[in-house]
């Protein structure tokens, strides 16, 4: 790389990085307030609400950014596909959010790289080596201290979020598959109709009210918490390497633990603490690899920097 290049690069990261750590914030606060409205607003009802407010937001960014003439390709079948995948990342979180600590959910979503890499040696998409394989297992196993089966705080809420981690994995690996002609606010449109849709559907059984002004508030500071997250993730994700923003996204525990802590007053075991330990540094492990690999493959020396 030359001096001039290299200096870009560098401002481009530095740009991903800040949008990967707040970004991370802003799914937080986002979670945050969920939960909050949960105890009181069923879940259909509440993916119906979130998911309307959400879906004015995005079209008014879709129309700031002159995106309207794109909109053909929210109907395109991988992008309905990818949708669909979030509809169950989206039924599966909410439900599990709701019953589990803040702090414990977060944790296991951090999974969600190990459980892609499985995918990735399953579907052979690529080629796992034994030391990737070890990081797995001891993934795992702190996954297995968080959600302890078994023990007296393992519900079958602990499932259901290792399910929406594992669509989470099956959703971004569907997203590799898009082409970058396709404006991200037109993947986020389509995916926020269909989950919003879920909601409607998982609202059948449910006896729905008129939320308080309090709850009205909540679920719009949820739709605009998690707009501004997927704007910052794009932001990201367009900047930076994926190997450089792999291991900020377990930035995401801190943000959660401290609002656990703050906000509803959880207090993690010593086994959750260690399984959470153990699932970041798994997967820090894996993003070291991968910005190696990523440094190799630009010809830079990875001792350097």
């Amino acid at each position: 790389m030359t001096s001039v290049s290299t200096h870009k690069y560098a401002r481009h990261a530095q740009r991903g990085i800040l949008a990967m750590i707040f970004g991370g914030a802003f799914f937080v606060f986002n979670d945050v307030l969920v939960k909050l409205a949960t105890s009181t607003i069923p879940i259909g009802q509440l993916l119906l609400i979130r998911g309307l407010f959400a879906i004015t937001l995005v079209i008014g960014f879709i129309t700031v950014t002159g995106n309207l003439k794109n909109m053909k390709a929210a109907i395109k079948p991988i992008v309905i596909l990818r949708a669909t995948c979030e509809v169950m990342v989206t039924l599966t979180y909410i439900t599990a959010i709701a019953q589990l600590p803040i702090g414990d959910i977060t944790s296991i979503m951090q999974a969600t790289p190990i459980i892609m890499t499985i995918l990735c040696a399953i579907l052979r998409i690529e080629l796992v080596d034994f030391k990737r394989w070890l990081a797995v297992l001891i993934g795992f196993a702190g996954v297995l201290l968080i959600t302890q089966p078994g023990g007296a705080s393992f519900t079958v809420y602990s499932l259901i979020a290792l399910a929406s981690a594992t669509f989470v994995a099956i959703r971004d690996l569907i997203t590799r598959r898009i082409s970058n002609e396709i404006p991200p606010q037109i993947v986020i449109l389509t995916t926020t109709i269909f989950a919003t849709f879920g909601g409607v559907i998982l609202g059948v059984g449910e006896e729905w009210r008129m939320p308080t002004e309090v709850e009205f508030a909540y679920l719009g500071g949820a739709a605009l918490m998690v707009s501004i997250g997927n704007a910052l993730m794009v932001t990201a994700y367009r900047n930076a390497d994926i190997a450089i923003l792999s291991p900020l996204r377990y930035l995401v525990v801190v943000w959660a633990a401290g609002t656990g802590i703050f906000i509803f007053g959880e207090r993690p075991g010593l086994a959750a603490i260690i399984g959470t330990i153990l699932v970041v540094g798994s997967g820090l492990f894996m993003g070291y690899r991968e910005q190696k690999r990523s440094r190799l493959a630009r010809g830079i020396d990875p001792h350097l920097g």
